[in-house]
């Protein structure tokens, strides 16, 4: 008897945030679920929507360790917090495939004199698009890889189908004239926290954007969890 092997990159996204216990996506829509498995959940995620949780930076360089460590479960704890960092991160990109993450972090490592965990972000932030997520033009970067593959964004007047093209300073980005109605709902219904970040300049009118400079970057209020890159840019370079 042969057997197939389950593909798991369209599994129902909201049944992921369970065993991550983290709202990675920044959906309201979770708390309108009635069922059991999701009580949990959802009384942690009312806990961190309190205005000083909420607004409370994220400081993306920490490095958390167990205040009372056990040697015995000390490594198989080590490796459950590192794969849900991974499947955490992989979540909110989209399911980003592997090697371009490990790309990201040989170009990071290449940086000479510069923190490795600050230009991984900044590599990150170049996505085109996690530039649409970012200026609220799509309500996921899932929803903005589907709108940049059927070639309704453009950069420098040019149609771009890649999701992982890397933008440069002074690029402008733009949309299909006939699609805005499309991208005027997704800001409308848009959540205003966290706000674009100032890298980008954003005119809703003409529906564009002009990609900035990027070397000051605050990444402390781009991401509502943790990243815990530490475990995640070792693991992904032993690989």
């Amino acid at each position: 008897m042969i057997f197939k092997k389950r593909n798991t990159k369209f599994k129902p996204l909201y049944k992921k945030l369970i065993n991550l216990r983290e709202n990675v996506l920044n959906k309201k829509k979770v708390l309108k679920f009635d069922k059991k498995k999701w009580g949990k959940f959802i009384h942690f995620y009312k806990g961190k929507l309190k205005w000083y949780r909420k607004f409370k930076p994220n400081n993306q360089d920490l490095y958390v360790v167990s205040k009372h460590p056990n040697r015995y479960t000390a490594y198989k704890k080590n490796f459950k917090n590192t794969l849900q960092a991974y499947k955490a991160l992989k979540l909110f990109l989209g399911n980003t495939q592997k090697r371009i993450l490990k790309g990201s972090i040989l170009k990071a490592k290449n940086k000479k004199n510069k923190n490795i965990n600050k230009v991984f972000i900044e590599l990150l932030e170049k996505r085109l698009d996690l530039v649409l997520y970012r200026s609220k033009f799509c309500h996921s970067v899932r929803n903005a890889q589907q709108f940049i593959s059927h070639g309704r964004v453009l950069v420098n007047n040019k149609i771009v189908k890649s999701k992982s093209y890397n933008l440069n300073k002074g690029d402008l980005i733009s949309i299909e004239p006939k699609y805005y109605k499309q991208f005027e709902s997704n800001i409308r219904k848009a959540i205003h926290w966290p706000i674009p970040p100032k890298h980008l300049i954003i005119n809703y009118k003409t529906m564009q954007i002009v990609f900035g400079d990027i070397k000051n970057l605050n990444t402390s209020t781009l991401f509502l969890f943790n990243l815990n890159l530490e475990k995640i840019l070792v693991d992904l370079n032993k690989q």
